[in-house]
C-alpha cells in the first residue's frame, strides 16, 4: 500500500509543478528529497517560476537540516544535477524525436518492463492500431487504484472510467450488458454502469470511484452491493485477450493476469488540453512528462505469442 501511495503522490507533483500550483505542491513534495528533485524538473521543463523557487528554497532548507555533511554534499550534487539535466533539455540536450524514433525497442522488453510497472501499482500508456482507434489508454491494475490515482486519471483522460473484467466477473456480479443490440463500431461490451453503495456519496467523486473499482475485484463482493446506473462502466473482456480482440478493454485484463494480478484493469482516452483525442505525439509527451511507460497492443500480442501465453 506504501508504494502504491508513493506513485500517486509522485503524479499528483508533477501535475502541480507544470501548472505553477505552489499550494498544491506544499501539500504534497513535504522535505523528501526525491520528491522536490522529480517536482523541480517538473517546473522547470514546464518554466513553472513559483514552483521552481519554492521547491529550490525547499530543497535547501532540507539539506541545511542535515546532520551528516557527506550525505548533505551528496544531496545538493544531485540537486543541481537535476537542474543541469533539465535546463539542458530544454536548450537541446535532448534527443530529437527522429533519433527517439528511430531507435528500435524490444517489444518484449518493453511488455516486461510495463508488467513490471503494472505490478508497482503504475499506470502504462497503451496505444492501438493507427488503422484501429489510433488512441492511447491510460491503464492500471484495478486492485492498484487509489483515490490519488484516480485524480490524477480523470484529469488527464475523457473521465469516463472503465474497468475490463473477465465474463466470469460480470455473471458473478450479474452484470447485464447495457444494451442488447450493440452497434458500437468496435464492438465494446459495455455493461450497465455501477457504484458501490457501501461508504460513497454521489459516486462521481475520485475516491467514490476508486471504492467502486476496489469492490468490483474483491471476492466478497456481492451484485446488490452496486448501485445501477452509476459512475464506472464495466466492459467485458472477450475470452482469450488481445489475441481474440486487440482492443484496449482486453488489454488491460491481459496485463493485470500477465503480471500475476486479479484479471481486471482501469482504463479511459487520454486526451489533450482542449478535449480533442492524443495522438502519437501527444501521448510520447504524456509518458516523458510522468515517467510512464509506452506500449503498443501490437506489442503485447507479439509478446504472448512469443511466450505461448
Amino acid at each position: 500500500q506504501g508504494a502504491t501511495m508513493e506513485e500517486g503522490r509522485r503524479l499528483e507533483l508533477i501535475d502541480a509543478a507544470e501548472h505553477d500550483d505552489v499550494d498544491r505542491l506544499k501539500q504534497v513534495v513535504g522535505q523528501e528529497h526525491d520528491l522536490i528533485n522529480a517536482g523541480l524538473k517538473a517546473a522547470i521543463q514546464a518554466k513553472s517560476a513559483r514552483s521552481i523557487k519554492y521547491l529550490l528554497q525547499t530543497g535547501i532548507q532540507t539539506l541545511t537540516g542535515e546532520t551528516v555533511s557527506k550525505q548533505s554534499g551528496e544531496q545538493i550534487k544531485s540537486l543541481v544535477s537535476t537542474i543541469t539535466a533539465a535546463v539542458c533539455s530544454e536548450e537541446g540536450g535532448m534527443e530529437t524525436e527522429e533519433k527517439e524514433d528511430a531507435k528500435k525497442v524490444d517489444a518484449i522488453a518493453n511488455v516486461e518492463a510495463a508488467l513490471q510497472d503494472i505490478r508497482d501499482g503504475k499506470f502504462v500508456v497503451v496505444q492501438d492500431a493507427a488503422s484501429r482507434e489510433n488512441e492511447g489508454d491510460l491503464i492500471i491494475a484495478s486492485e492498484k487504484v487509489t483515490p490519488e490515482k484516480m485524480a490524477f486519471m480523470v484529469n488527464y483522460t475523457s473521465g469516463i472510467i472503465c474497468v475490463g473484467i473477465e465474463d466470469e466477473r460480470c455473471r458473478e456480479l450479474e452484470l447485464a450488458q447495457m444494451v442488447t443490440k450493440n452497434t458500437e463500431s468496435h464492438g465494446t461490451a459495455f455493461t450497465v454502469s455501477i457504484d458501490y453503495k457501501h461508504g460513497t456519496t454521489t459516486g462521481i467523486s475520485a475516491g467514490d470511484r476508486a471504492k467502486t473499482i476496489l469492490a468490483m475485484v474483491n471476492s466478497k463482493t456481492k451484485p446488490n452491493d452496486f448501485a445501477r446506473p452509476g459512475h464506472i462502466f464495466p466492459l467485458r473482456a472477450r475470452k482469450g485477450g488481445v489475441l481474440a480482440r486487440p482492443g484496449h478493454t482486453e488489454t488491460s485484463v491481459d496485463l493485470a493476469k500477465l503480471a500475476g494480478l486479479y484479471p481486471s484493469g482501469v482504463l479511459s482516452e487520454i486526451v489533450n488540453r482542449d478535449g480533442s483525442m492524443a495522438r502519437t505525439p501527444e501521448l510520447k509527451q504524456l509518458s516523458a512528462k510522468f515517467g510512464l511507460r509506452m506500449i503498443t497492443i501490437d506489442e503485447i500480442i507479439e509478446y504472448r505469442k512469443q511466450k505461448n501465453l
